[in-house]
């Protein structure tokens, strides 16, 4: 047996080693962790529904409308693709810090003081962790109590090929939303 083939041979063992450590260990979780820079699906984000652009932000104030706590904003920027194109009406709903889990999108003041909606990824004792669906990296600043203004409930992206719901001078309800009122 030549040098060379020695050492495939112990790389070999040792990389079976390893994964036989892992995979025995019940309390492993390395397999359900995304990879580095990655945010894991947020399933607690609402994904946004597609309307006619003149329509988006009327079905949003008529959904925030019908909830208590609520409030609109318009997302900017590219951070949360593909979850939340450019120009997404966001319904944001104020929620106590206990309520919070991974996965859902809020909406904080970040460390320029601009607002920013992005997905929580981990509870520290400081604080929340966030990072953008589409960032590499998380975000600096924590998201707390202070700097906390909702958690995404509802989301309306534009769509120019959607024909408008609404009708000049037409009273119509949002879909779900039990609003109703002259245009």
């Amino acid at each position: 047996m030549t040098r060379s083939s020695r050492v495939g041979i112990r790389e070999k063992l040792c990389v079976a080693l390893i994964l036989a450590v892992l995979c025995a260990s019940p309390s492993t979780t390395w397999a359900a962790k995304p990879a580095a820079g990655l945010v894991p699906t947020p399933a607690r984000s609402p994904i946004a529904e597609e309307a006619a652009p003149r329509d988006v932000w009327w079905l949003a104030e008529a959904f925030a409308a019908s909830r208590p706590n609520c409030d609109t904003m318009v997302g900017r920027g590219d951070s949360m693709l593909p979850l939340y194109r450019d120009r997404t009406v966001l319904v944001i709903e104020r929620m106590e810090q206990a309520q919070l889990e991974p996965g859902m999108t809020v909406v904080f003041f970040g460390d320029s003081g601009r607002m920013v909606a992005h997905v929580l990824v981990e509870r520290t004792w400081r604080g929340w962790i966030a990072q953008g669906v589409g960032n590499a990296e998380r975000d600096r600043t924590l998201v707390r109590a202070d700097n906390y203004l909702g958690t995404v409930i509802k989301a309306y992206t534009p769509n120019p090929e959607i024909s408008s719901v609404r009708t000049p001078g037409v009273r119509v309800a949002a879909a779900g939303s039990g609003v109703g009122g002259r245009l």
